[in-house]
C-alpha cells in the first residue's frame, strides 16, 4: 500500500503518541480523575486501547451528569505536569526539519484542547513548523468525524484529496482521514496489525519514504 501513496501536498499530524509521547501523562491524569470520583483505576494498557476520542465525547459516558466537573478536574491535574513530562517521539525532529525545508504545509489535528496543544508546541520550539493547529471543540465534531480535518484545510486554503496525508496512531485518525477524502497513514509499530491503511513503523522510516518523493538539495 505504501507504493500507492501520492506525493503529499500537505501533511496533517495527530499529536499525542504520533509526534509526542504522552501515554504516561494521560494515564496519570485519568487515574487521578477516576480516584477523585471513587471509580476503578485503569491500567496503562486500558488507557492505550480506550482513550482516543475527545473528552467532551467520552466523559459523559463515564461521569454522567458530573462530566463537565470531572473534565475540569482532569485538565487541572493534567496541566500541572504535562510540560515537564512531555517527550518527543524518536527521530521526529529531523522529520519536521526536512518537511520545513521542503516548504510542505504542515498541521496538527488532535482531540486535545487547542490551548494545551499550543502550549506544548511552543514549549518544544515547534511553532514555526505548523501552519494550522486544530484541537478538540474547534470544529462541530471531533475525530473520528472529518470536521476538524476540513477546518484545518480550510484555514490553509486547501481541499481534501489523496495528496493530503493524515498521519496518526489510532483508528479515530484513520477513520477521520478516510471520511474526509484525505490519505490516512498509520504511524507506529502498534498499528501493524491493521491492514486497512498504509502503515509506517516510525518517524525515521516516514522520513525515508518522503525522501523518495522529494529530491534532497544541499
Amino acid at each position: 500500500m505504501i507504493s500507492n501513496l501520492k506525493k503529499p501536498q500537505a501533511i496533517l499530524f495527530d499529536w499525542d503518541n504520533t509526534l509526542v509521547s504522552t501515554w504516561e501523562v494521560l494515564h496519570r491524569a485519568i487515574n487521578l480523575t477516576f480516584a477523585e470520583y471513587q471509580m476503578p483505576l485503569w491500567s496503562l494498557e486500558k488507557v492505550k486501547s480506550t482513550a482516543h476520542k475527545s473528552s467532551r465525547e467520552v466523559f459523559p459516558t463515564f461521569f454522567k451528569e458530573n462530566w463537565e466537573e470531572a473534565q475540569n478536574f482532569f485538565y487541572k491535574v493534567f496541566g500541572q505536569y504535562h510540560l515537564e513530562e512531555l517527550k518527543t517521539m524518536p527521530d521526529v525532529q529531523p522529520l519536521l526539519d526536512f518537511l520545513a525545508k521542503k516548504n510542505i504545509k504542515l498541521g496538527v489535528v488532535s482531540n486535545k484542547k487547542t490551548s494545551i496543544l499550543n502550549k506544548e508546541i511552543e514549549f518544544l520550539g515547534w511553532s514555526d513548523f505548523f501552519h494550522v493547529v486544530v484541537g478538540a471543540g474547534d470544529a462541530e465534531k471531533d475525530k473520528p468525524a472529518p470536521d476538524p480535518i476540513f477546518l484545518a484545510l480550510d484555514k490553509v486554503g486547501l481541499k481534501a484529496s489523496e495528496e493530503i496525508w493524515f498521519i496518526g496512531d489510532t483508528v479515530v485518525d484513520w477513520q477521520a482521514a478516510k471520511a474526509s477524502g484525505c490519505q490516512p497513514i498509520a504511524l507506529g509499530e502498534a498499528c501493524e496489525n491493521d491492514v486497512s491503511v498504509p502503515n509506517i513503523s516510525n518517524c525515521k522510516n516516514l522520513l525515508l519514504i518522503l525522501l523518495q518523493f522529494y529530491e534532497v538539495v544541499d
